[in-house]
């Protein structure tokens, strides 16, 4: 390989194994960066990967979307960016050319790719990236807060399909990384109350100190009129962080008339609809998948406003060599955001 470059990095190679091991990394094309890794979070996702249960990517996969890190090398025909910017990556691979790709919504493209899982992501001392999928890190950001815009563009991406929940009453069910992430920005958007679900005692306080209004165990008896008798009425939007079939009875048997229930978690399968409350109530059923440019933007506005907060979201880091135990820790319920550190930075 022409200029290549030795570098060590993850990879999963089978469900429930992975391992640090050493590659080679080409030279970058045209309108690409080398980006040096500092900072690379464990989502949702990458678990589903780990587990050998994501519908959508095969093994081995190269994990790592939730990363910040300098720019080290510039491939032919890049400008605005410079070798030694610190930067987050929006991860997404897209044509630029299908009738969504035009149309502003490139995170359906056709022929979508993601950074970290069917491309080699960031997980490692070396990744290749698009130019154009970098955003410039606040000054102020450490590096473990910056890696933490990746999963809030989510939550933001999640919010602004709702639609518009100025004023709205909002209960978000799942109060893992993504579901915290998406309490935060629905009242960055202006909700008026937020709720969440979550069975864990630990999450649901770290919640209520986010801002939420009340948080609830899922599981208790009436937790729907629990959660109505807080929010004085049904929700008018309902996140469903979770996605699996209990969490989508919930979020459709909860829902207000002419309500919305936006998936924003990964379903690991297929999942019944009550179709009937669907129907006679009006709702909305939304999917969401990933976000476009304008929500990193908006994401890196709202964690400068919150970012001091967020900070105890981060419960635990390891290094690149323990990437094993971080899986490991990622898959504890108490956790909430288990990050490598693969390179020094900015603390």
């Amino acid at each position: 390989m022409d200029d290549a470059r030795r570098y060590r990095g993850a990879v999963i190679s089978a469900a429930e194994t992975v391992a640090v091991t050493e590659r080679e990394l080409a030279a970058p094309g045209p309108g690409e960066v080398t980006l040096r890794p500092l900072t690379v979070g464990i989502c949702g996702s990458d678990l589903h990967i780990f587990s050998g249960h994501h519908p959508f990517v095969p093994l081995p996969c190269q994990p790592g979307h939730e990363m910040v890190g300098v720019v080290d090398v510039l491939g032919p025909g890049v400008d605005g960016v410079a070798p030694g910017d610190r930067v987050v990556v929006e991860p997404l691979l897209t044509c630029g050319e299908c009738l969504l790709c035009r149309a502003g919504r490139y995170n359906l493209c056709r022929s979508r790719r993601v950074i970290g899982s069917r491309a080699p992501g960031g997980m490692a001392e070396l990744v290749t990236v698009p130019a154009a999928r970098l955003h410039p890190v606040p000054d102020g950001f450490s590096d473990a807060e910056a890696a933490l815009v990746e999963p809030l563009t989510a939550g933001v991406h999640a919010v602004r399909m709702a639609g518009d929940v100025t004023g709205a009453r909002v209960a978000v069910l799942g109060a893992g990384s993504i579901g915290l992430m998406t309490l935060v920005a629905a009242l960055a958007a202006g909700a008026a109350a937020v709720v969440v679900t979550d069975p864990v005692p630990g999450k649901r306080d770290v919640a209520r100190r986010l801002g939420a209004a009340d948080a609830f165990d899922p599981r208790d008896d009436d937790v729907t009129g629990r959660i109505v008798a807080r929010l004085g009425e049904r929700p008018d939007v309902i996140l469903d962080c979770v996605s699996n079939q209990s969490s989508v009875d919930q979020a459709v048997t909860l829902a207000e008339r002419a309500g919305v229930v936006v998936a924003v978690g990964v379903a690991t399968g297929p999942v019944r609809i009550p179709l009937q409350l669907v129907q006679d109530r009006e709702l909305r059923l939304e999917g969401t998948a990933l976000y476009v440019a304008d929500d990193v933007r908006r994401a890196v506005d709202v964690m400068a406003g919150t970012r001091d907060d967020l900070r105890e979201l981060v419960t635990s880091t390891y290094p690149l060599d323990e990437v094993a135990a971080a899986f490991a820790a990622a898959r504890d319920p108490g956790q909430i955001k288990v990050q490598v550190r693969v390179q020094d930075g900015r603390p």
